[in-house]
């Protein structure tokens, strides 16, 4: 006796897979054009994945995915070892610049450091994998905020995370780049980071160059650094 795949399962994939095509929320009318279905099985779907916890309905309506898509992603990643394949990335990056580099995720509201290789030189606050990184004064937090998940800022928020402000993360978006250290936390020591984006735009990781401040320039490491990205995502391609 062959088995056969449930097919309403299925088309609830289907539907989860329109959802995450779209460029923001979308409406039940909107969804049921797309997938040639009448209102009535739409909204079922919808229900279905609601209650799963893949999707959340919007105060006016509309649909979108939920940060358990963001975290089964993640979960993925780190199943296929993107980490550990991006490693030997990592360490062309270091030996190119002669700076630190981390490869940072996004482990449900946390900025997690998922793989990090040394300079010949280390840093007194070189962090270790593992570590979580502040979304307000750290680079890659404010590449997540940028280029993560939209409704990032509103959970942090929520639960009471200090984030860097709107007209910083605008200014990350644009310039495509984040940079970040000094302060109390990391004195005399500067970071840039930039986002490993998917063909689709989605951001997988931030990857991040730190250094003493006295031989930190941006100009000649920020080519290699986005070129390592480039290289990043190209891993997650194959």
């Amino acid at each position: 006796m062959s088995a056969r795949p449930l097919s309403t399962v299925l088309k609830c994939f289907h539907m989860l897979e329109t959802v995450a095509e779209q460029p923001g929320p979308v409406r039940i009318s909107d969804l049921g054009r797309l997938l040639g279905e009448t209102r009535a099985t739409t909204y079922q779907r919808l229900l279905t994945l609601t209650e799963a916890g893949w999707l959340e309905r919007l105060p006016e309506g509309s649909y979108r995915l939920s940060m358990r898509a963001c975290r089964i992603a993640n979960a993925a990643l780190e199943q296929a070892g993107l980490g550990e394949r991006a490693r030997p990335v990592l360490n062309d990056l270091a030996t190119k610049t002669g700076e630190s580099c981390s490869l940072v995720m996004l482990e449900n509201t946390r900025a997690v450091i998922a793989q990090h290789v040394v300079s010949p030189d280390r840093l007194r606050a070189d962090p270790g994998i593992g570590a979580s990184l502040s979304f307000k004064d750290s680079a890659s937090g404010k590449i997540w905020l940028a280029f993560g998940p939209e409704n990032l800022a509103r959970r942090l928020t929520e639960l009471g995370e200090e984030i860097a402000p709107p007209s910083e993360i605008v200014k990350v978006k644009a310039d495509g780049m984040a940079v970040g250290g000094g302060g109390e936390t990391l004195q005399g020591i500067s970071v840039v980071a930039v986002p490993v984006l998917d063909r689709s735009g989605q951001c997988l990781a931030s990857l991040s160059l730190v250094g003493p401040e006295f031989r930190f320039e941006l100009e000649r490491l920020l080519e290699p650094l986005r070129a390592a990205a480039a290289r990043i995502a190209a891993l997650q391609a194959t």
